[in-house]
């Protein structure tokens, strides 16, 4: 995987935001994309980007996620049913596409490990997966594409 270093912008994000067990995941997942696209679409805001997974802390047996869509810049910052519209800091990032089925995501995160260490650089502490592949629209799941987005300190 090439692993590049961008400038990424602040952007607004509809999520819906818990701490959840890490074999919860995909119930989680689920669950949120279901109700942020339903708050969305009730607020009359358009979702502006693909699916994506915010996790703002590093995963042990359990995540701080955050999982929603890119909203427009007229969102307002709170919708029904726990979803939120906040901002989702800009700045560095090392970012990488992973082409692969999900359970593959652990493999590709080791690539960014080796990557910050050889390249001395500091995590910000959160990362991102975003879900370039809708899997509904997609048949072999190894045909995944999954942007991963791991801020740095300048």
């Amino acid at each position: 995987m090439d692993i590049t270093v961008e400038d990424q912008p602040t952007a607004l994000v509809a999520v819906l935001r818990e701490r959840v067990a890490m074999d919860a995941l995909p119930e989680f997942y689920d669950r949120a994309y279901r109700a942020v696209a339903e708050e969305v679409g009730a607020a009359g805001l358009t979702i502006t980007g693909p699916a994506f997974g915010w996790y703002r802390d590093m995963p042990t047996d359990s995540v701080d996620l955050a999982a929603g869509f890119w909203v427009g810049a007229d969102a307002p910052r709170a919708l029904a049913g726990g979803v939120e519209v906040v901002e989702l800091p800009g700045g560095p990032a090392a970012v990488g596409v992973h082409v692969g089925a999900y359970d593959t995501l652990p493999g590709a995160w080791s690539e960014f490990r080796t990557w910050t260490m050889t390249h001395a650089t500091s995590m910000r502490g959160d990362f991102l997966e975003v879900y370039v592949t809708d899997p509904s629209e997609v048949a072999d799941p190894s045909q995944n594409a999954t942007r991963l987005v791991l801020p740095i300190l300048g």
